[in-house]
Parts: C-alpha cells; structure tokens; sequence
C-alpha cells in the first residue's frame, strides 16, 4: 500500500509538473537588444558643431573640452533633442577629465530634464571628485552655490580620465551610477542606484561653478534598450539561487541585486560561493529546498561553473536528460540528473513562478570542452521543462578567455569596498555585471 502511495504521489507531481511546463514552453526567446541614439568618439568635428554645446566648446585633439575661457558661476547648454527627451530608459557612458588645478576652482557637467530637475551631476576640484543625484531645480542659466547639486565627495587623482556609467529610468525616476578611472585595472570610486526628481533628459550642461579648468569629454555614447521594463516589474518578488557569481564572491551586490535595484524589486538571495547543480556538499538544491514556500514572482537561478571544475576532474559526469518527468528516472548522480531534480523541486514547490535560468559567461577559467558539454545538456533540460533562459553565454559578448577581458571584467577581492580588476576570469566585477544584467532583466519581462 505505501509503495503504490508513494507511486501515485509521484503521478500526481509530475503530473503537475507536465502541466506547468507546458504553459511555461509558450515564453518566447529573449534577447537584450538596444537602440543607439548617441555614438561620438570626437575624432572630427560634430553635427551641430562643438556638440551642440553655444560657447565655452571646442571639439579639439580627439575629445570634447568644456567651459574653457566661461567665468564664474556660468554655464554652456546642449540640448537634447525630443526623440531623446521621449525615452523612458537610457543607458549613458562617457569619459571625462578636468584640468582644474586649485581646490579654490570646481568645473563639472549637470544632466537635467526639461523641468530643470537633476537626473545626475559630475564634478572636480584638485582634491575631489563630487557627484550628485539630488539638488535644486535650474534653468542652467547660470551656475551658482544656492544651485548646485547636493555632492558626495571623493579623493581622487585629478590627472586621470574618468568613466561614467548611468542607467536612466524615467518610469522609476531613478539611477544608477558607476564611476570608476578609465584604464584597464580600473579603481571604482562609486556605484549605488537611487531615486531621482528628473522626468527625462532634456539638457546637458557645462558648469564653471567657479575658477578657471577646462574639463574634456570623450567617447559619450547613449543608447534606449528595445525591450524596457518601464516599471512592470516594480515591486515584484524574486528569489535567487546559485554560486558566488549570483552571490557576488566577495562583494554584497551581485547582478542579481543590480537588476533588483534597478526595477525596484524585492529580492531575497540564497546563493552560496562554492555552490554546484551536481552532487556535493553545496548543492543548489538545498538552496531551493531551504527558501520560503511562499511563491516568488520569478525565480533566478545560475549554475555550472563549480560543476564544470569537479566534471574536469572526475568528480561526476555530466549525464543525459532523462525521457519523462518522473524523478525516479532522474540520476541524481550526473550534473544532468541534479539539475532535473532541482527543477521539480522548484516547480512542485512553485508551480505559478517564472524560472529563469542564467548561463554564466564564457569562462578562461574553465575547460572550455567541459563548459560546452554542460551547456548543451542544460540548454536541452531547461526546454523540456520550459524554463527561461537568459542567456549570457551567446547574448553578450563577455568572454573572458580574451584575457583584456579577464582582466577588465572580473575580480578576485575588493579595493576600497569595491570589486577590483584582474581576476580569474570568473567573478565578474561591477563592469562585468553589466553583461548579465540586461539579459537577466529581457529575459524576466519575457521578451
């Protein structure tokens, strides 16, 4: 009688299961696309010239230079035009430098709507770097104390070139920032997410607060992603599951937490550096089995990377997909056979939420053999259950076999509080993230 119970609650599972994963095999690819808006390198002259900046511009030695000969307080203005004041969400990068030499003097650039609200402020004297994300209103007709943005201010060395990264999210009103020196082992000096009083981007001014530094531009490029959230994912629930590149290794923030900051989702992260789909003492199926029965919008899980260490080495074979849904037929001792049965936990215990599955970058510090072997059978487990793959192996171009790559994108500890550079070719850094979090972010609203 107690086997043929067991029998019939193993029937009635995956029957449950087989109905889940059929609604789910309706949701389409994803795939991360944008729209480039702005794209200057500088190189020659532009159109308008000067950038569209009035006076203080010149568009000379392969950069963009600002506020040179303006007096105090004053202030030049480009205007964006209205199909990029229209854009919900943008995503801007630019370089920027400045010759100030007194920390009497202080030059920078404001991002405005067409209100005059502050979306995002940069600026320098000799010993700081200052930016800003809130502040008073301007109409940018001039720059005075009583108008400028409320700074965060950060010892910096002057005499080198600057990155800024900004996600703009006008649906959310918010942004979020990453700064960090322009070289390859680059130090980031700041990196957060917050709330905003700008509705668009109408204005990029040019600030002389006071003295006499010109400060120069470079590589401004601006882009609209094709398939943006535009707040539908505000105040949903994702729980996450995996190893240290959902974790975040060494740092708090991972790509997951990224995402979830961007969107204004509600996050509960069960990760676990060192985690594996295979057999061991840290599988992610105890992660799964551990979180809370409550049902999370979407669940976002990565796996693959240990287990493709521990397969190189003998540890467990890869395995094949099994022929049905029932878990007696799972080889739980196979990476294949684990990651079937992670899957019935999460939908038997979830049968409503959306599964999304990360695949982890093209690694330099895996056998690339082993990689293609784990993918192949994820790839094929993940459509039979009807899982969403977002897919950072082929979507992006993060591949840290290129060893500028490894260098540039991962980390293995932290400098000032923040991912360093050099790293394995694993862990990927805050720059690294943003790889994954566009794709993660497609594959959630199910475009």
């Amino acid at each position: 009688m107690h086997s043929d119970l067991r029998r019939n609650r193993g029937f009635f599972r995956a029957t449950v299961v087989a109905a889940a994963v059929a609604a789910a095999l309706a949701v389409p690819a994803v795939e991360a696309a944008t729209s480039v808006l702005v794209d200057e390198s500088f190189s020659t002259q532009t159109n308008p010239a000067d950038f569209g900046f009035p006076v203080g511009a010149s568009v000379t030695g392969g950069v963009l230079n600002l506020t040179k000969g303006m007096g105090n307080y004053t202030t030049s203005v480009k205007v964006f035009g209205a199909a990029i004041a229209g854009e919900r969400t943008l995503d801007l990068t630019f370089d920027w430098k400045t010759a100030v030499a007194s920390d009497a003097q202080k030059t920078g650039i404001e991002l405005r709507d067409s209100q005059g609200s502050l979306v995002f402020a940069l600026a320098g004297t000799a010993a700081e770097l200052r930016y800003g994300l809130t502040g008073p209103a301007s109409g940018s007709a001039s720059a005075p104390d009583l108008l400028n943005p409320v700074w965060t201010r950060i010892a910096y060395d002057r005499a080198k070139w600057y990155t800024v990264n900004l996600h703009l999210d006008f649906t959310l009103q918010r942004v979020q920032y990453l700064i960090a020196t322009k070289e390859v082992a680059s130090t980031v000096m700041a990196s957060g997410t917050a709330s905003v009083t700008g509705k668009n981007l109408a204005k990029f001014v040019a600030c002389n607060y006071y003295g006499t530094g010109v400060q120069s531009v470079d590589n401004f490029r601006l882009t609209a992603a094709a398939n943006a959230p535009d707040g539908r994912l505000k105040g949903k629930t994702m729980y996450a599951f995996g190893d240290s590149i959902v974790q975040g290794h060494s740092y708090s923030r991972s790509f997951v937490n990224l995402a979830a900051e961007r969107e204004q989702m509600n996050l509960t992260k069960h990760a676990v550096n060192g985690a594996s789909i295979g057999p061991g003492d840290k599988q992610i199926l105890t992660q799964v089995r551990n979180a809370a029965s409550r049902s999370p919008d979407y669940v976002a899980f990565n796996g693959g990377t240990n287990d493709a260490e521990l397969i190189h080495h003998n540890r467990y074979r890869v395995g094949t997909m099994a022929p049905g849904f029932d878990p007696a037929t799972f080889v739980r001792s196979t990476y294949a056979g684990s990651l079937e049965t992670t899957l019935h936990a999460m939908r038997t215990k979830w049968p409503a939420t959306r599964i999304v599955h990360v695949t982890v970058h093209k690694l330099g510090s895996r056998d690339w053999n082993t990689q293609l072997a784990i993918r192949s059978v994820t790839l094929q487990i993940c459509a039979k259950w009807g899982i969403t793959i977002a897919d950072v192996f082929t979507d992006s171009t993060l591949d840290t076999r290129n060893d500028g790559q490894r260098v540039a994108y991962t980390f293995n500890g932290l400098v000032n509080g923040y991912p360093g550079t050099g790293g394995t070719g694993t862990h990927p850094n805050l720059a690294g993230m943003s790889f994954y979090v566009p794709v993660l972010t497609a594959a959630l609203i199910g475009h």
